[in-house]
């Protein structure tokens, strides 16, 4: 079940992790190197209080993280197994907040789903989509740089 937003809540941003990666061991937030990773992180920084980066392989992973090259993609498993790294990620994160923070997922259709799923079991507030119904990296992307305020400072990583 999905519990009401409380107040003073922070908002979290979920970024999926992308299949283009460096080759080498990298900071999270450079280590993804797809367009559309680079345009959610930078929504992602504009307009929430904490991103983090949701990786198939390393689960929630802080943007200053050293990553190691992998091959993981959640894809390749089965529902279950996507449901329980969905509740364990989210699991992840929850700590870091003495509030139960206001998630906003900033990832493809099958990391959201096992994101909001992860959510829904730890009984967190519903998590914010603003990427669902959007099909297509480009259209995603178009859509990140439309919505991203420009002059503003990054909040923290």
């Amino acid at each position: 079940m999905f519990t009401e937003k409380q107040p003073g809540a922070p908002r979290v941003a979920l970024v999926g992790c992308s299949a283009l990666k460096s080759k080498k061991p990298a900071p999270a937030k450079e280590f993804y190197t797809s367009a559309l990773f680079r345009a959610a992180y930078e929504y992602a920084e504009k307009t929430c209080d904490a991103v983090i980066i949701v990786s198939a392989f390393y689960g929630a992973v802080a943007p200053k993280t050293v990553l190691r090259p992998y091959d993981r993609n959640l894809r390749k498993l089965r529902k279950s197994e996507r449901e329980d790294w969905g509740a364990r990620t989210v699991g992840e994160v929850l700590p870091s907040f003495s509030v139960p923070p206001q998630l906003v997922i900033l990832a493809g259709k099958v990391y959201a789903d096992a994101l909001v799923h992860g959510a829904h079991w730890h009984n967190i507030p519903r998590p914010e989509q603003p990427l669902r119904g959007i099909r297509g990296c480009g259209a995603r992307v178009a859509w990140l740089k439309a919505h991203t305020p420009e002059g503003s400072k990054p909040k923290r990583s």
